[in-house]
């Protein structure tokens, strides 16, 4: 391959009409990879909406880069430095191996090898951050295909390198010549130094040929002019089989290409199948999920509402049978009163009847006594008028006053009774 020059390492890879210096373009590699197809879509569609119907075209057919092509274009965007390095021992490197036959030269082919690997190395242990950032989980074979494309990075198409210098790979870096890579890789020089095959055919032809002046001499000799037309003509036919055979490898190469290439894209969609699925799977898992939490909460809400209403009937139910108790308590008290007060009334009336009876008995006592009693003085009168009279009148005085002293003690007795019946219905008005 060519060597790669600093000077181009820092200007844009080949692009048609300009395509890569849009700002927005270079932003799509920056992008996490899963939005780099709708992004680019999208940016598509505003160019054609614009009129820039090519730029749009081109914006389309940007490839979606693979997991470890993202990696690598992360890896020159976070750490360009160190990108560059690895870009630059990768030229010292091929310098080395050009001039390994030289004195010192395998050293210095071997110096420049394990320098590149430690730059390799370095670079290896900050991908695995950047993979897991983009969201992959898979390593092993994506991250073999990042340190296969950075041991590469000598041997590559120099496009290839401004592209990942840029952080703009689609895919990841192939290499060179097979045996000059194993060579690169071992520090060693490859068997057939540059230029030896030109000079061998060089070397061949020109025995063939001879010099000048053994031509003009063998001339002399034969009397025959030098076949300049069939030497042109062999020349011609090696130049085709050259070319020939650099056509086929050429079309091996291409073969082998498009075959990773559908490979590489098969196996890409059949992870982005299988990514597809699992959100598919995640998605109905959380709308299953939503579903079973919206049936346990409108579960929770019509238990709820049952607790209330059964709380809110437990509520009434103890309110009426408070009320209920309540007025209960009110027929009781108001018909302990109405007994109460028909006693009482019965209990005046009683003692009425009583103060009235006794009343009655009260003054037929006195009436009895005052008659008794003038009984008992016309009686000692009428015994002061006869000793025999007074003796018949004494034993009725005593009688009498005996009856009296009874209807005095009755008049008492019912005094008594009248002042009890008095009192009764005293205390009854209080």
């Amino acid at each position: 391959m060519a060597p790669r020059t600093k000077a181009s390492r820092g200007g844009a890879p080949p692009r048609a009409g300009g395509m890569d210096e849009d700002d927005e373009v270079d932003d799509l590699y920056k992008k996490p990879l899963g939005d780099f197809t709708r992004a680019r879509d999208e940016l598509a569609k505003r160019l054609r909406q614009a009129g820039d119907k090519d730029a749009a075209d081109r914006v389309k057919a940007l490839r979606r880069p693979t997991a470890a092509a993202w990696t690598l274009n992360q890896l020159a965007r976070r750490v360009p430095q160190r990108m560059e390095a690895l870009l630059d021992a990768g030229e010292r490197l091929r310098e080395a191996q050009a001039g390994a036959l030289s004195p010192g030269g395998a050293q210095g082919l071997r110096d420049a090898s394990q320098k590149h690997r430690a730059i390799v190395n370095e670079l290896l242990r900050a991908a695995p951050a950047l993979f897991a950032e983009g969201g992959y989980r898979d390593k092993g074979n994506s991250m073999d295909q990042v340190r296969d494309s950075l041991l590469a990075t000598p041997t590559a198409r120099a496009s290839d390198l401004e592209l990942l210098a840029r952080g703009r790979l689609s895919q990841e870096l192939e290499p060179g010549d097979l045996s000059d890579m194993l060579g690169l890789l071992r520090g060693r020089p490859s068997e057939k130094p540059a230029g030896a095959e030109v000079d061998a055919d060089r070397g061949r032809k020109a025995s063939k040929a001879g010099t000048p002046a053994q031509k003009k001499e063998k001339e002399r000799e034969t009397g025959k002019p030098a076949q300049k037309q069939k030497t042109t003509a062999e020349e011609r036919e090696r130049k085709e089989q050259r070319a020939r055979k650099e056509r086929e490898r050429e079309e091996q190469r291409t073969a082998k290409e498009r075959e990773r290439e559908e490979q590489r894209t098969a196996k890409e969609r059949e992870r982005e199948e299988q990514r597809a699925e699992k959100e598919r799977e995640e998605q109905r898992t959380a709308k299953q999920r939503e579903r079973e939490e919206q049936r346990a909460a409108k579960e929770r809400e019509r238990e709820e509402r049952r607790s209330a209403k059964e709380q809110a009937e437990q509520r009434a139910a103890k309110e009426r049978e408070r009320k209920a108790q309540i007025a209960a308590e009110k027929r009781t008290r108001k018909e302990r009163l109405a007994a109460e007060q028909r006693e009482q009334k019965a209990q005046l009336a009683a003692a009425e009847k009583a103060r009235d009876q006794a009343s009655r008995d009260a003054a037929q006592a006195a009436k009895e006594a005052e008659r008794l009693t003038k009984e008992a003085a016309r009686m000692s009168r009428a015994a002061d008028k006869a000793e025999e009279a007074a003796r018949a009148a004494r034993k009725r005085a005593d009688e009498a006053e005996r009856r009296a002293a009874e209807a005095q003690q009755n008049a008492a007795s019912c005094a008594d009774r009248l002042e009890a019946a008095e009192q009764k219905l005293d205390e009854i008005g209080r």
